[in-house]
């Protein structure tokens, strides 16, 4: 009788120990997944790198030169196309989404992806708190779970050592 509470203490022992890891491994999850997206890490670490991938952004940006049609080639409809290309090109399909999202369109395109990043930060903050509320609730009980109760060492439907249905 006294090896099988021997075993009970145990295993609740060893489970509240894998609660522990459990919260500092999401912890850990949590600060990794913070350190790959901050941008100011890769910068960090990888100065060069982030000046060439600067310098080719700002290449790919850049629209290039205009080139001049000498005026005794080009004839009146080569002109005329010309100019068809140009106001094509001056009406890309990014500015008209601007012009149709208007203002507003323009201000949740801002502003949305700000939002979910803190809308992430406060499922983190929340996540973290309950999990160390639930820790709080296990050292207060002392590891002792009720009966019936899955984690109890009788399990789900079946008595405990100290329970009426067991004599």
């Amino acid at each position: 009788m006294a090896t099988a509470t021997n075993d009970a203490d145990e295993i609740l022992r060893r489970m509240a120990q894998i609660r522990r890891e459990l919260h500092e491994d999401v912890r850990d999850v949590v600060a990794s997944a913070e350190a790959v997206t901050d941008w100011h890490r890769y910068i960090r670490m990888y100065p060069w790198a982030a000046l060439g991938v600067t310098f080719a952004v700002g290449y790919l940006i850049v629209p290039k030169r205009r080139r001049s049609i000498p005026r005794d080639l080009a004839t009146q409809s080569d002109v005329a196309r010309v100019r068809e290309v140009i106001e094509d090109a001056r009406e890309s399909p990014k500015a008209k989404k601007v012009k149709k999202g208007g203002l507003l369109g323009a201000a949740f395109a801002f502003l949305g992806p700000i939002a979910l990043r803190a809308a992430q930060g406060y499922a983190v903050q929340y996540f973290e708190q309950w999990i160390a509320q639930q820790q709080h609730l296990q050292q207060m009980m002392g590891g002792a779970f009720p009966t019936g109760h899955p984690q109890a060492p009788g399990g789900p439907g079946r008595p405990g050592p100290g329970s009426k249905a067991g004599l």
